[in-house]
C-alpha cells in the first residue's frame, strides 16, 4: 500500500509541475505579446509628412540621363510642402505620405516650370524633378516619382527646353 501511495503522490506532483510549467509558458507568451504591443505603441507616434522636390543634379543623375535617384539628395529641396494632417508612424505611414505628396504635386504640375525656376538658385538645363518624402523622423526617401518632363530655367525664368535632336 505504501508503494501505491508513493506512486500517486509522485503522479500528483508531476501533474502539478506540468500544470505550473504550462501556466508559466502562457504567462511568458502573454507578457511577450504585451511587450510587442508596447513596442508597437511606441512606433505609432504621430508625425506629419514633408514632400520635397529635388532636381537631377541633386540626386546623382548627370548628363541628362534617365534614371532613378542614386543615394540621398544633396542640399535642400527646391520646393517643399508640409502636410497639415498627422498620422501614426506605423507600417502604412510611408504609403500615406507618398499618396498625400502625389495629390499635392499633381495639382501644381501644370505650373511646375515657373514654380521650380523661381525657387532654384541656378540655371537649369534639361533636368528632371524628383519627389522625395520625409516622415516619422527619417531622412529624405526617394519615391521613384518624377515630373516626367525636363525643365529649363535661365535667371529664374522658365522656358521651353529646346529639342537637341539633329533629326528635328
Amino acid at each position: 500500500m505504501g508503494g501505491l501511495r508513493k506512486y500517486f503522490l509522485l503522479l500528483a506532483l508531476l501533474s502539478l509541475a506540468l500544470a505550473a510549467k504550462g501556466r508559466s509558458k502562457r504567462e511568458d507568451a502573454d507578457s511577450q505579446e504585451n511587450e510587442d504591443i508596447d513596442i508597437g505603441a511606441a512606433d505609432e507616434e504621430e508625425m506629419n509628412c514633408q514632400c520635397g522636390v529635388f532636381m537631377s543634379q541633386q540626386v546623382g543623375i548627370v548628363g541628362n540621363r534617365r534614371g532613378r535617384p542614386r543615394g540621398p539628395p544633396q542640399g535642400d529641396p527646391v520646393v517643399t510642402y508640409d502636410t497639415e494632417t498627422e498620422w501614426s508612424c506605423g507600417a502604412g505611414a510611408t504609403k500615406q505620405c507618398i499618396s498625400k505628396c502625389l495629390d499635392v504635386i499633381l495639382k501644381y504640375l501644370a505650373r511646375a516650370g515657373p514654380v521650380i525656376c523661381g525657387a532654384v538658385d541656378r540655371d537649369v538645363n534639361r533636368e528632371n524633378a524628383y519627389l522625395f518624402i520625409k516622415s516619422c523622423g527619417a531622412d529624405w526617401l526617394a519615391t521613384n516619382f518624377s515630373a516626367g518632363k525636363e525643365f529649363c530655367c535661365r535667371d529664374g525664368v522658365h522656358y521651353k527646353c529646346p529639342r537637341n535632336s539633329p533629326f528635328l
